[in-house]
């Protein structure tokens, strides 16, 4: 058969979804060799390095698509490109499937984030209201919808009404190189990081409450004297801009740092050389950081949501993201009980090992199958 994949978010050059599109891609064709593999890249939004690693692979052709995602060309002219091809299947990595693509798809929906969370900028009305009908005909014709949690599932299945069966849990898995002592100390040099720090990663959106966990941090650092710091590790959100800045009024600048987007290896080692990890975020599809963070030992502080329950489970020790009292008390917990620190970091590693990418190309494998071999059917019985 022939598949497409929609690679133009992918890549290690692209937080959140990039890595999730690489990671998957890759293990799915280090398990099959017998479909073919069409790849749609985006040249400036990709690493060379990355579509290198894809077309070793015997069975792929990678194949330019210039048309950025979210865009008018993502709906006129990416289309046309697919459909040079003839394909199978597609699988759309994220929501932004173009409406007029009427040949066999899945898609993968990370989460319902800009269903639950308001507060809309009135100048992105438009893009919400386009966000609204293109993530609901995706959803409609689609042959399966992936998503990456079962609390995720639940709101997809209630907000775009689509039966309960046509949607699948796949979860992500953790996967960064865990380096080096010597990256660590450069990392350290890098951002003068001098005292034990807390860790958040992922980018300033709305969703992730960067202001809240700065605040609560700053509870922190007012009531319970400790010197320690808060390092951020992700690009803002361009549409957002003010979020860091708000952050950056509501600390004690001397204790926070703030990072950007880093590479991979600078990422792992502010990891190994972090003392815990944080997020107070609203609503995570799935909550990659923070099993990532297991990956490396850290004890993980996560906000009480669904979603992080599920994934975190006993892993983790939760907070109301809304209330920096809460968030303080539970800073301190962990900088000062050191047997329970230890029992975050025991439970996390062994947390952190049910998530598997070659789990989640195994099953992607069998989802996709469950749409061809029906089709392959149904078109067999047509002909005379």
């Amino acid at each position: 058969m022939k598949i497409g994949f929609d690679f133009r978010m992918g890549g290690s050059i692209n937080a959140g979804i990039g890595r999730y599109v690489f990671e998957l891609l890759r293990n799915i064709l280090e398990q099959d060799h017998l479909n073919s593999y069409y790849i749609f890249y985006h040249p400036q939004n990709t690493s060379p390095q990355d579509i290198a690693i894809l077309q070793k692979f015997g069975n792929v052709s990678t194949i330019a698509a210039p048309y950025r995602h979210y865009s008018v060309a993502e709906q006129i002219l990416f289309p046309r490109l697919l459909n040079k091809y003839n394909l199978d299947l597609v699988h759309f990595p994220n929501f932004n499937v173009p409406v007029a693509y009427r040949r066999p798809y899945v898609v993968t929906i990370h989460d319902m984030v800009h269903h639950k969370i308001s507060g809309h900028k009135k100048s992105r009305l438009l893009y919400f209201y386009g966000y609204k009908y293109i993530i609901k005909q995706s959803a409609a014709r689609a042959k399966k919808i992936i998503t990456v949690s079962q609390a995720a599932k639940q709101d997809i299945v209630e907000l775009l009404k689509v039966p309960e069966g046509k949607v699948a849990v796949i979860y992500e898995a953790p996967f960064l190189p865990f380096g080096t002592e010597a990256d660590v100390k450069k990392a350290k040099a890098d951002y003068l990081l001098s005292r034990p720090y807390f860790l958040f990663v992922g980018t300033l959106e709305r969703k992730k409450n960067i202001v809240g966990l700065v605040k609560g941090f700053q509870y922190f650092l007012e009531k319970y004297r400790l010197n320690m710091d808060l390092v951020i590790v992700g690009k803002p959100d361009r549409h957002y801009p003010e979020i860091k800045l708000q952050a950056l009024q509501a600390v004690n600048p001397d204790h926070i740092v703030f990072t950007d987007f880093v590479s991979d290896r600078t990422l792992a080692a502010l990891y190994r050389g972090a003392y815990a990890f944080v997020t107070a975020s609203l609503h995570e599809g799935f909550g990659l950081p923070g099993v990532e963070a297991m990956q490396f030992g850290l004890p993980v502080l996560a906000s009480d949501t669904p979603v992080l329950n599920e994934i975190y489970d006993n892993a983790a020790i939760y907070f109301d993201p809304l209330s920096p009292e809460d968030i303080a008390e539970k800073m301190r917990l962990v900088a000062q009980d050191q047997q329970f620190y230890k029992q975050l970091q025991t439970r996390g590693l062994e947390r952190y090992r049910l998530f598997s990418w070659e789990q989640t190309a195994k099953e992607t494998l069998a989802l996709y199958n469950s749409v061809i071999v029906p089709m392959k059917f149904e078109t067999e019985e047509e002909q005379p």
